[in-house]
């Protein structure tokens, strides 16, 4: 956003900005299952939303076992949101070659790591366990 609104050929633009690179989120539940160190199973389709709304007293009752900081499930996670994202039937594809040619070289990330470090930031600040 700072190189968009500061570049001096960006005035009137818009443009995709992601991390760069093309992801499935087949391909991220494996890695995730080992980094939170739990089996891993093939993923199932199912609402969040319906899933999670008895989940509270649940996480209350980890946040006291794993000593983490008093934040509700609500504060944390959107499960609409969740339903949305992991319920598309087809691949989203972002072009963020526009951004490239007027000067944004920084969409350089793997998707999947960047997801894993902010898994790591998370447990480090005892937000999650």
């Amino acid at each position: 956003m700072e190189w968009a609104a500061t570049a001096d050929n960006t005035r009137n633009e818009i443009f995709n900005i992601t991390n760069g690179d093309i992801f499935r989120w087949k391909d991220a539940w494996q890695r995730f299952a080992e980094f939170f160190e739990i089996p891993y199973a093939e993923p199932q389709k199912f609402p969040l939303t319906d899933y999670m709304a008895d989940k509270a007293a649940l996480w209350e009752t980890m946040v006291k076992k794993y000593g983490l900081q008093q934040h509700t499930l609500d504060q944390l996670v959107q499960w609409a949101f969740g339903d949305f994202i992991f319920g598309t039937e087809c691949d989203a594809f972002f072009d963020v070659n526009k951004a490239r040619r007027y000067g944004f070289q920084e969409m350089y990330l793997d998707s999947i790591e960047q997801m894993i470090a902010y898994f790591q930031t998370l447990k480090d600040n005892k937000i999650i366990p």
